[in-house]
C-alpha cells in the first residue's frame, strides 16, 4: 500500500480542491485494498490543472498504479486501465505502470500534463519521480502538435466555426490547445500543464492576448460563459493557427528514444517496489 507520508503539492492553488483531497486519498486507499494494487502518483488534471475551473468544474483525478509482481505473470493480466466516479463531483481514472510507459514511449500527451500537474494528490517520490524525469525526455514534438491540433480543431468544427453565437467557454477548450502548438513551435519542448505557465512563454497579438484573459477571469469568477455573439478576434487567430500548426507538423521530424529506460523503470517498480 501507499506510504501515508507521500509527497504532495499545489496546497492553496485551488480552495475547492483542499476540501476534496482528504476524500481523494480516501478513495485512492479503497481502490488499493479493493483491487490488490498500489498508487504511486495521483493528481488533479483538465480544467483544475490548466488554472480555469469555476467552482462547479469537476475534480478530475488520474492516477498510476502498480499491481503485485505475480499479477502480471497471469495468462490474462487484470485490467491495466479502469475509471471510477465517486461522491462529490469526483472523477477518477487510473493507469497501470506498464500502460503508462507505453504510452509515455508514445509521448501521450494527456500523460505527460499529469505529470507536469500544479496540484499533486500523492507522489511516491521514486516510481513517479523518475516518470516525471523521463518527461521531457520521450516528449516527441510532431506527435504531440498533431494530438493538441486535434483537440483545437473537434472544437472549432463542432463549436465554433459557422455558430453566430457558439458558447464562450468552448473558446478555452480551442485556445489552450493551441497555444501549447506555440509553445512547442518556440520551445521545442513539451508545454507546462497550467495555461498561464504556457501564456507566458508565447508571443501573442494584444487584442487575442486580452480576450483570452477575459474569458479565463469570467470562467473562474463563474460569471456566464453561455452563447454570445462569435468573437470576430478569437475566431480569426483560431483558423490562422490551425493553418500555421497544420503545416508546422509536416515539417517536424519524429524522434526515436530507447526503451532502455523505460523497461527499467517498469522493472523496478514491479520487482523492487522498495528501490
Amino acid at each position: 500500500m501507499a506510504d501515508p507520508a507521500v509527497h504532495t503539492e499545489g496546497l492553496g492553488i485551488d480552495p475547492a480542491v483542499d476540501q476534496v483531497r482528504p476524500l481523494v486519498r480516501s478513495h485512492l486507499r479503497r481502490l488499493e485494498q479493493e483491487r490488490d494494487l498500489r498508487v504511486v502518483f495521483a493528481c488533479e488534471s483538465g480544467s483544475r490543472a490548466w488554472g480555469f475551473a469555476s467552482s462547479n468544474s469537476d475534480f478530475d483525478v488520474r492516477f498510476i498504479f502498480v499491481r503485485p509482481a505475480a499479477q502480471y505473470l497471469r495468462l490474462r493480466p487484470p485490467a491495466d486501465a479502469f475509471d471510477i466516479h465517486g461522491e462529490n463531483d469526483l472523477d477518477l481514472a487510473g493507469w497501470d505502470i506498464r500502460k503508462a510507459a507505453e504510452l509515455m514511449r508514445k509521448s501521450n500527451s494527456p500523460l505527460l500534463e499529469w505529470l507536469d500537474s500544479p496540484i499533486v494528490y500523492e507522489a511516491d517520490g521514486v516510481v513517479s519521480g523518475r516518470l516525471v524525469k523521463l518527461r521531457q525526455r520521450y516528449f516527441d514534438a510532431k506527435k504531440s502538435v498533431y494530438h493538441y491540433l486535434s483537440l483545437a480543431g473537434n472544437v472549432w468544427d463542432k463549436y465554433i466555426s459557422g455558430h453566430p453565437e457558439p458558447v464562450r467557454k468552448k473558446y478555452l477548450y480551442a485556445l489552450r490547445p493551441l497555444a501549447c502548438v506555440r509553445y512547442i513551435n518556440i520551445h521545442q519542448r513539451q508545454p507546462p500543464t497550467p495555461f498561464a505557465a504556457v501564456l507566458e512563454g508565447i508571443t501573442l497579438p494584444v487584442d487575442v492576448r486580452d480576450a483570452m484573459s477575459t474569458l479565463i477571469t469570467d470562467k473562474k469568477a463563474d460569471r456566464e460563459l453561455g452563447a454570445a455573439p462569435a468573437s470576430g478576434v478569437l475566431n480569426q487567430w483560431i483558423e490562422q493557427m490551425i493553418d500555421d500548426g497544420r503545416k508546422l507538423a509536416e515539417t517536424l521530424p519524429t524522434s526515436e528514444v530507447s526503451n532502455q529506460e523505460l523497461d527499467s523503470l517498469i522493472a523496478d517498480a514491479i520487482i523492487n517496489p522498495g528501490m
